[in-house]
């Protein structure tokens, strides 16, 4: 069973600033992995695999600001993004009818104004205050109690808090 526990960060909220600037380090991270897939792109006309992708970013600043199991959504994430494209391209190709025009490449997030997901998965918040139902995010002073009671259970069950901003 999957069982959400949803926390809504408005700009009045303590945490809108570190939510804030995880949003802006991921975007970081995704023009960064965005630029790498564009040279690739216009070099050879192929997708860069996941695996090469993350071995060109995985040095970088903007992969070390954020928690590398972080990092690593972001990147995936991102080869998603490719991987759509193509097959929009393939699609467009065979019934051009059913676009309204060709299907342009991921572009960059604004460079000051862009903000990208941040996505914790159950391995990037620290187990040893889930356990008393206290959702800690790595590498940040995100907090928060988890109110579904299933946090402090079995291995089986699984909590996702999610944050918006």
């Amino acid at each position: 069973m999957k069982v959400v526990d949803r926390h809504i960060i408005r700009r009045t909220h303590n945490f809108w600033q570190v939510c804030d600037e995880l949003a802006f380090k991921s975007k970081n991270l995704y023009n960064l992995a965005n630029y790498n897939c564009r040279q690739h792109f216009f070099c050879t006309g192929k997708s860069l695999s996941l695996t090469k992708l993350y071995h060109a970013t995985k040095d970088s600043d903007a992969y070390r600001a954020l928690p590398t199991k972080v990092s690593k959504q972001i990147i995936k994430c991102l080869v998603a993004t490719w991987r759509s494209y193509f097959q929009a391209i393939k699609e467009w190709l065979k019934y051009p009818q059913k676009f309204l025009g060709k299907p342009k490449i991921p572009k960059y997030k604004n460079k000051t104004q862009g903000r990208n997901v941040v996505i914790y998965s159950k391995e990037s918040v620290y187990k040893a205050p889930l356990k008393d139902g206290i959702c800690h995010l790595s590498m940040s002073e995100i907090m928060h109690t988890c109110s579904c009671g299933y946090c402090n259970r079995s291995e089986d069950s699984t909590c996702y808090c999610l944050l918006y901003n």
